[in-house]
C-alpha cells in the first residue's frame, strides 16, 4: 500500500497514539501495541521516533492532550518540585531523586550532557555504582546539599 508523501501509514498513526497514550512514552510498548513485531519492537520503536513526521505527530498529540487537560509544562514542573520538597521533609531520598530527575529531564538539562534515553551512558557506570553504594542517609545529605 502506497502512502502519499507527508502522510503516516495507519500503523504509524497507531504507534503515535499508543506512544502518547497506553504506551506511556515507551517506544517498544507502543510499537507492539501498534502491531509491529514484538521481537524487534525496541529497535522499531526507536527508529519510528527518529522519523520527523512521527516525532511531529507525537508532539502534536502531546500538545492536544496538554490543552485538553489545561496544564502547562511549568505547572507540571512546579508540582514535581513540590513533591520533591514534600518527600525531602518525609525523609524519602529515593522519591526526591526521582522527582528532581523528572524536573531535570523536562527542563532539558540532560540534552547537553549526552545522557541517552533510558539512563546513563556506560562510561558513567562508576558514578552509578557510587550512588548505589550510598546509604539513604548519605543520599539524603547529598540531596539536601550537604
Amino acid at each position: 500500500m502506497k502512502v502519499a508523501p507527508g502522510h503516516l501509514t495507519a500503523r504509524q498513526k497507531l504507534f503515535c497514539q499508543h506512544y502518547v497514550g497506553a504506551g506511556k512514552h515507551c517506544a517498544a510498548l507502543a510499537a507492539r501495541l501498534a502491531g509491529y513485531a514484538p521481537g524487534c519492537s525496541h529497535v522499531t520503536g526507536c527508529q519510528l521516533l527518529q522519523k520527523p513526521k512521527i516525532a511531529a505527530t507525537v508532539r502534536a498529540l502531546e500538545a492536544t492532550l496538554a490543552a485538553e487537560l489545561s496544564i502547562t509544562r511549568h505547572e507540571v514542573i512546579a508540582q514535581l518540585v513540590g513533591a520533591a520538597n514534600l518527600a525531602l521533609e518525609r525523609g524519602e531520598p529515593g522519591t526526591v531523586i526521582a522527582a528532581w530527575k523528572q524536573v531535570a529531564a523536562m527542563s532539558g538539562f540532560y540534552r547537553d550532557m549526552g545522557v541517552v534515553a533510558g539512563g546513563m551512558r556506560p562510561r558513567d557506570d562508576a558514578l552509578r555504582a557510587e550512588y548505589e553504594a550510598m546509604s539513604d542517609a548519605e543520599l539524603a545529605a547529598l540531596v539536601a546539599g550537604g
